[in-house]
């Protein structure tokens, strides 16, 4: 790793120190062990309970919610299960400024993209929303800005999925139109021409 990534962990924290939910407790512990070995990860979690500032100024309303900050990700849900490991490689990703991207011709393709937020729905035990999340993960980090990602957990956030009428993961919907979807892995074509 090169850079200091500072993520910040939204949980359920009572000023007593108790978090009131499983996936707070899991996802803080997780990111607190990271944390603990190098000195390039800073984690600061902050209570939705009691510090609703913070909460609204990120325009969070669950639990958990981790938000890589600087790079245009958030995980809506614990980054758990197979999703564990695309998410430590998106760490190094943005501590190197190296994705899985970097070094094609990707820079003049993303000139055609408009501004957008995507949101990947997935679950824990799917190895192919593990896929999504690297791939789009990386396309967010190389939009230096344009793109931004909300990685949402599913089991976790079920009203999310109906909402969508999610019935397969992985799934990727552009500014919240359930009508511009990627379903499955997408390809990197698939997802320029979805967002230009």
């Amino acid at each position: 790793m090169k850079d200091i990534i500072r993520l910040k962990v939204f949980t359920t924290l009572t000023p007593s120190g108790y978090r009131q939910c499983p996936a707070c407790e899991n996802t803080a512990s997780f990111l607190h062990d990271l944390e603990r070995e190098t000195n390039k990860i800073v984690v600061e979690e902050v209570s939705i309970i009691t510090d609703k500032e913070s909460a609204e100024h990120y325009k969070v309303t669950r639990a958990p919610t981790v938000i890589i900050q600087g790079h245009g990700i958030r995980y809506t849900g614990a980054p758990i299960g197979l999703e564990m490991a695309p998410f430590i490689f998106t760490i190094i990703m943005a501590s190197t400024g190296k994705t899985i991207f970097t070094g094609g011709s990707l820079a003049k393709d993303l000139n055609a993209v408009q501004k957008a937020r995507l949101e990947l729905i997935v679950t824990p035990t799917c190895p192919y929303c593990a896929q999504a999340a690297l791939i789009e993960n990386s396309l967010v980090m190389e939009s230096k800005g344009k793109l931004t990602i909300d990685i949402v957990e599913s089991y976790e956030n079920p009203d999310i999925a109906r909402e969508y009428n999610v019935t397969a993961v992985p799934v990727t919907f552009v500014n919240g139109n359930p009508a511009k979807k990627i379903v499955g892995v997408p390809t990197l074509t698939a997802l320029l021409d979805i967002l230009s």
